[in-house]
Formats: C-alpha cells, structure tokens, sequence
C-alpha cells in the first residue's frame, strides 16, 4: 500500500469531515511521448471527483483520492501513484486538504469501503465499462452494501442539460428519516427545491373469515398523502425557507423516484445498516434507482 499526504495540521485544531473519492485506475493512460510513463485523465472526465471537489469546497471537507489495484499487475502500483498525485497537487494548490493512496487488492468492493471507514462519505463514479456485458450499477450495488458510511454514485451526465432540485425517496423507516435530513441540509445549501417521493401499492382487502378479497383494491392514495405532509413538515422544521414539494404515487417506489430525478441535480435514498442480509441486500427500491440512476444519487446509511 503507498501513502501520500498533504502537510499535517496542527493536532489541537477540530477535524473536518472526510470525503474519499475512488479512482479507476483503468482512467490512466499512457502518454505516447513519454514511454512506459503515465497520465491521469484530464479532471474533466472525472465527474465523481469534480463533484466530491465542489462537495468539499462548500462544506470544508477534506479529499482522499484512493485507487485499487491488483496485486497480480506489476508496477501498476507505481503507476497508479503518479497519476494521483497529479490530480492532487493543482487541487492543494487551491486550498483544499488531499491526501492520495493506492491499494493493493484484488477486491475493490471490499477494499475501497476500508478505506473510507472513517470518511462522511464515499464517491464513485460509473462502473459501465464500454463494451464489456456487466450489468450497470453492478459495482456501485457491491460498494454501497459494504459501505460503512454514505455513498455517492456519480453516472456519466449530459453536461449540456440543465438540472435543478433534490429528490428524495421516504418510507418512514429510521433511515429514511436520515436520507430526508441528508435531502434537506443538500437543498438548502445548493438552495434548490426538495422533492419528497411516497409511492403505495393496492392492498386487496378481506372481505369474511374465509379469507376471500375485494377485486377492488383498497386505495391508499389519501393516507399516503398525509404521510408525505408529515414528511414535509419535517424538512420545514429542519429549514424553514425551504422550497419542499411532496409527490405521491401508486406503483413501484423505485419507479417513481428515477422518474422524478430525470433532470434533478441529486437523488436521495436510505440503505439498510450492515449487520445480516442487510449487509449483502440493499432492498429492491435503492438497488433499482442505483441500477438505473439518472442523476448524481446519493445512498444514505
């Protein structure tokens, strides 16, 4: 493993929050007039650390830029530094406090999470590799069920479309109520509008002991409504001059929410912890909007 980091602060002085950035080390390349050296990426086609940097900026965060290599590959630890450095240095040199590191192991889903045990938050960018027949999202689902904090997937955007507000997905669970106060504190500091997001389903209704049901499902639609009013309170209490908006809807959550985030500027969902299956299942509505993420979304443990 190789280590590089900033000047240390003075030990008195409170500690900022972490943000730690994965970085494909398959984004380096080879410069053609510099044989066997390499190269990163020029910034801009790293979108998850663009986003991670502006993140820090606004909220006095500290960088950690980490790649994962295989132990298998020769030199590419050596290589992977470099590069690192590289995207290190011009950042430092605009204030910021980054430290990088390159990790040898065969196993990113695990090592990458490691390194990010005691960060407030984990960013990665796309796992599409063109070409290849993995499914999209696959790594991004790995990542944030063995995450130990919160997770942002940044996708490849269209740059040109114009994207405005925060979505978030509400269930009433206790994660749901930390993904809304995550959704809140975002919109407020971007000061965009905060879209609640409650779906529900029929629910066939009993109608004697012999167990036999309505054709007509029972509709839901009111009492979800008023579930997502109590929601809607809650994130004006958080932030009184909050523009917060609720959407209700019958069908799939997952649906409803990668419909509502189509041109947001970020979607918000709860995980499960990490203890049992949990730790393995994130539950079909984040896997889904994960899978099929339509903007910068961030998984809230």
């Amino acid at each position: 493993m190789t280590d590089s980091s900033a000047p240390q602060t003075d030990a008195a002085a409170p500690s900022s929050p972490l943000i730690v950035v994965g970085i494909r080390p398959d984004t380096v390349r080879r410069d053609p007039e510099l044989p066997g050296a390499a190269r990163p990426e020029p910034t801009e086609v790293h979108p998850a650390l663009a986003w991670a940097v502006e993140r820090a900026r606004a909220t006095a965060a500290d960088l950690k830029l980490v790649a994962v290599v295989d132990p298998k590959a020769e030199g590419l630890d050596a290589l992977a530094i470099a590069p690192l450095e590289a995207l290190a240095i011009p950042l430092r040199a605009t204030g910021l406090a980054v430290t990088v590191e390159v990790i040898d192991d065969r196993h990113v889903d695990r090592a990458l999470p490691d390194a990010a045990t005691d960060a407030a938050l984990l960013v990665i960018g796309t796992d599409h590799v063109p070409g290849s027949r993995r499914e999209r999202g696959h790594l991004s689902r790995h990542l944030v069920s063995h995450a130990h904090c919160s997770v942002a997937v940044v996708p490849d955007l269209d740059e040109a479309q114009r994207r405005e507000g925060v979505v978030v997905g509400v269930d009433g669970s206790d994660v749901s109520h930390r993904a809304l106060a995550f959704a809140a504190d975002e919109a407020a500091r971007l000061r965009e509008t905060l879209t609640i997001v409650s779906t529900w389903m029929p629910v066939p209704v009993s109608l004697d002991v012999n167990m036999t049901y309505d054709p007509m499902p029972y509709d839901l639609q009111a009492p979800t409504e008023a579930f997502a009013q109590t929601a809607v309170d809650e994130a004006r209490t958080r932030h009184p001059d909050l523009d917060v908006r609720a959407l209700v809807a019958e069908g799939e959550a997952a649906t409803a929410i990668t419909d509502a985030s189509t041109s947001a500027r970020l979607t918000v969902v709860g995980t499960h912890g990490r203890s049992g299956l949990a730790r393995l299942l994130l539950g079909s509505t984040s896997t889904a909007v994960l899978e099929n993420a339509t903007a910068v979304t961030v998984a809230v443990r």
